[in-house]
């Protein structure tokens, strides 16, 4: 099951509570005397209260900007759907003409609703930059001839056979139009769902899929016995059950929350919590020290004891474990080294060594050291290897702030260049920690590592951007760590003159990474890339907007004749 923090679960009981007393308050009516008179569609106007509540909601749980937007957009729909039928029962209950009008445009907003839900699983998972409107603006055109048609059924009865009104009632019956628009909203509807799922990137959204779509079969159970009725909703002590408005709303309200709360749509809620959950032995404080988060295996650490360790003193909980401070943006963060293992080791050795004259016990210690060593050298190589990817780099960085230190140039521009370069060194070593454990790594990581290096060097004001369509395709992780070590070779070598980046990595038919820039550079020396024995070539064009440098896989019959 999805983990629901206890303040959502406080929400979701709230919500679910008012929703409740809002359809009391229609069975029974509650309000009576005075009041009555004035809030006689109280539960219309409960209904709209918590729709307003849940958009307010979305505002602070959704960071996607264009999911954000339709999931706002959806519930202002459903609260105009409430305000049509408020003003239609209060106002124009016997302006018969009026009336019917407002009956026919509760399906402005009914039908909308699918739509939206349709445009919102269509931008999940995507980026901006490969998001398209013209399905949108097609199915915008195809909603507005329904409108039209609902619109104008007093002039064909196409949507619903007008009978008149008798006793104050409209009398009609669904005629084939009605049922065109049924389909819309099934099909949009369901059509969004399966694209949620298919677009979902955690496998537990995928395995709990089915609670959004139980949660809305629920209310459309209640829809279909309102529709199977002919438009009438069940009764007890002569007052309704429910009203189609709430069950409909209720659908799409059931629909998107479950999926935001399983993460079929992207959303930022319960992360103090998760952090709280996790297995991290640490706790984060803010800049006055005061500890924010703490983890559930966090040890009880003192403000004075966090203020100590971050200025530098040693402090011990004990004789085995000690305080650690590390600064981030917006405060610090606190953990505790336990080392336990390595007094117990050290011990351990001492004791061996007392006693080398038992042949047995020293073997044992002899197996048990070789097994380490074999482990820290394999750690030592990676380690080393990373090193010296990175050395380049790191150099660099430490040139740049000494350079600053004895000219006293500007510090934040030095930090802008040694971020690119610390962005570089970061995810090398993440490159290669993963393809020590797995020989083949897919390309998106390549994409990951290429974007936060641009992202970083846009901090030096230059345009940078990385598209291409994603795929899954999978490469040696090694073929991976060189394309990235050609990509950072190039772009330090068009550093700092160059304006505009543009990469453009394709994986479809062989790997395939493309670099646009706008101002000439100094060619690097790419005679020291072993491309070929990757199965790759390399391509320099010099053109009038720049210059075009690509990387990409040899030909079968390409490959042959190199080796």
């Amino acid at each position: 099951m999805p983990y629901i923090s206890k303040k959502s679960r406080k929400y979701i009981l709230i919500f679910g509570i008012a929703l409740i007393l809002s359809e009391l308050e229609q069975v029974f009516n509650f309000v009576g005397g005075r009041l009555q008179a004035f809030l006689q569609e109280l539960n219309t106007i409960m209904f709209i209260g918590i729709t307003v509540t849940w958009i307010i909601t979305i505002q602070r749980r959704v960071t996607d900007k264009i999911l954000r937007r339709y999931l706002v957009f959806g519930g202002c729909f459903i609260i105009v759907l409430f305000i049509m039928r408020l003003i239609r029962w209060i106002m124009f209950s016997r302006l018969f003409v009026v009336d019917r009008y407002f009956w026919y445009a509760y399906y402005i907003p009914i039908t909308m609703l699918p739509f939206l839900s349709l445009l919102l699983s269509c931008n999940v998972g995507r980026e901006a930059e490969v998001r398209s409107r013209m399905p949108g603006k097609i199915l915008l055109f195809i909603w507005a001839c329904l409108m039209a048609m609902v619109m104008t059924n007093d002039f064909h009865n196409f949507v619903f056979k007008i009978g008149g009104y008798f006793d104050g009632s409209l009398n009609y019956k669904y005629n084939y139009g009605y049922y065109i628009i049924i389909a819309w909203c099934v099909i949009l509807t369901a059509v969004a769902f399966v694209i949620l799922i298919k677009r979902s990137r955690t496998s537990v959204s995928k395995e709990l899929a089915l609670i959004p779509a139980y949660i809305s079969m629920f209310f459309v159970t209640f829809l279909l016995i309102y529709i199977i009725r002919g438009g009438k909703s069940p009764t007890i002590l002569g007052r309704k059950l429910y009203n189609f408005q709430e069950i409909y709303a209720l659908i799409y309200i059931g629909l998107w929350e479950a999926s935001l709360r399983i993460g079929l749509i992207p959303s930022n809620s319960d992360y103090d919590d998760i952090f709280g959950l996790s297995t991290i032995n640490a706790a984060i404080a803010g800049m006055d020290g005061k500890i924010k988060y703490r983890s559930n295996l966090a040890e009880e650490i003192t403000e004075n004891e966090i203020t100590r360790a971050e200025n530098g003193e040693e402090v011990f909980l004990d004789e085995n474990r000690v305080i650690r401070v590390q600064s981030i943006p917006v405060g610090k963060v606190a953990w505790v080294e336990d080392h336990t293992t390595i007094n117990e080791l050290n011990a351990g050795l001492k004791d061996a060594l007392d006693r080398i004259s038992e042949e047995n016990n020293l073997l044992e210690m002899e197996n048990e050291i070789k097994t380490q060593k074999a482990s820290i050298e394999v750690r030592n190589k990676l380690y080393d290897k990373i090193s010296n990817r990175t050395q380049s780099q790191l150099k660099k960085i430490e040139e740049i702030l000494e350079k600053v230190e004895l000219t006293g140039g500007n510090p934040t521009e030095a930090l802008k260049l040694c971020s690119v370069f610390g962005a570089y060194a970061k995810r090398q070593a993440n490159l290669s920690i993963m393809t020590e454990h797995y020989k083949y790594l897919k390309l998106e990581e390549l994409r990951y590592a290429i974007r936060e290096s641009l992202e970083n060097i846009r901090l030096l004001g230059i345009d940078a951007n990385v598209s291409g369509i994603k795929a899954d395709t999978e490469f040696e992780g090694e073929l991976l760590i060189f394309a990235y070590e050609f990509f950072e070779t190039t772009i330090e070598a068009a550093l700092p003159e160059v304006e505009t980046i543009s990469c453009i990595l394709l994986g479809e038919d062989g790997l395939r990474l493309e670099i646009l820039m706008d101002t000439p550079f100094e060619i690097p020396d790419y005679g020291v890339f072993s491309a070929k024995e990757h199965g790759l070539k390399i391509e320099v064009l010099h053109e009038d907007e720049g210059v075009y440098v690509r990387l990409f896989s040899l030909k079968e019959s390409e490959v042959d004749v190199c080796s």
